[in-house]
Formats: structure tokens, C-alpha cells, sequence
């Protein structure tokens, strides 16, 4: 009898181990960080508690803006892949700054280095800049292209998730005139 009870004991042990182990990796989240950045070719407008980062929409041509991702913890993950999930929108290029425990967030674009698996411990943030292309489309005057997330790939206790995080503000890429690809 205590050998069945050892081993119902050691499977009892063994769904609790598993269970907790999903119910933690699964419910892990990121956030957005606690700043971002564009340059000088964009502006930015704050009404209320929703910021706006607007670029001019100009075929072809490339935007970049940085934003920052939140690891709230309690479990570093190493994140694996960044991309904007908005149909014609494309990333050219993925960028990072690295941040430590002992400086802030800091976006410095000469100081990026290109995108790879990175870690973020909990509690810390990971600046990114990410370079998009102005897809060729037809677009509305005093309409564009926006989004105000990012599908980020992240491994957290070994288990591959995928998350949008929201970036803090919502990139708008404006026509004023309208578009009509020739």
C-alpha cells in the first residue's frame, strides 16, 4: 500500500508541477515601456492620455521610430523576434539599444546595434528602434497607415509565446493630399 500511495503522491507532485508551470509561463506578459522615440522628421501630439507620432507618407521611403518593451517580470525572457503585424507595412531593419540595470532606457541611434535573440531580465526594458518602409498604396487624402503595437516573439522558462505589445503611442503615417499609385 505505500508504494501506491508514493506513487500517487509522486503524480500528484507531478500534474501540480506542470500546471503551475503553464499557469506561469502562459500568463506571463510584456508591456510597453516607459518611453520612445522618432526623429526629427516626424512630430508628436499628446491629447489627453493618447500620444500620436505622425510621419508624412511618402512612397517607398523609409520611417523609423524607437520603442521601448517592458518585461514586467518575475522571469527573464529572451525575446526572438519583433514585427509590425499590419498588413503592407514591412520592417527594413530592427535595431536595439542595450539597457543594464545600472543606466535607463536610452535611445541612441548610433550606438544600435541590429536586432538578434536578446534577453530582458524582469523589470527591465529593451529599447528598439525599428526602420519601416512606406508601402505603394493608394491612400485617402488626410488619411494613412497606423498601428500602436508590435508582435513580439519571446521564450519565458523555455516556453516560445507571442504577444502584440502596445508601444506607448500610435504611429500615424499621413497623407494630407491622398495617394494614387501610378
Amino acid at each position: 500500500m505505500t508504494r501506491r500511495r508514493r506513487l500517487l503522491v509522486a503524480a500528484a507532485l507531478a500534474v501540480a508541477l506542470c500546471t503551475g508551470y503553464l499557469s506561469a509561463t502562459i500568463g506571463h506578459r510584456l508591456d510597453h515601456g516607459s518611453s520612445w522615440w522618432h526623429g526629427a522628421d516626424a512630430e508628436s501630439r499628446t491629447e489627453g492620455s493618447r500620444t500620436e507620432v505622425r510621419f508624412a507618407f511618402n512612397p517607398g521611403g523609409q520611417v523609423t521610430f524607437g520603442a521601448s518593451i517592458r518585461n514586467p517580470g518575475p522571469w527573464p525572457v529572451t525575446i526572438t523576434g519583433i514585427a509590425v503585424d499590419d498588413g503592407p507595412v514591412k520592417i527594413a531593419r530592427l535595431a536595439v539599444n542595450h539597457a543594464d540595470e545600472a543606466t535607463a532606457v536610452v535611445f541612441d541611434p548610433a550606438a544600435a546595434a541590429p536586432f538578434h535573440s536578446i534577453r530582458v531580465g524582469a523589470g527591465m526594458e529593451l529599447p528598439v528602434f525599428v526602420t519601416i518602409t512606406i508601402p505603394d498604396v493608394e491612400v485617402a487624402p488626410g488619411s494613412g497607415l497606423f498601428f500602436d503595437d508590435l508582435a513580439v516573439d519571446y521564450d519565458v522558462l523555455g516556453l516560445p509565446r507571442q504577444q502584440r505589445v502596445p508601444m506607448g503611442f500610435r504611429l500615424l503615417v499621413l497623407s494630407a493630399n491622398g495617394y494614387v499609385p501610378r
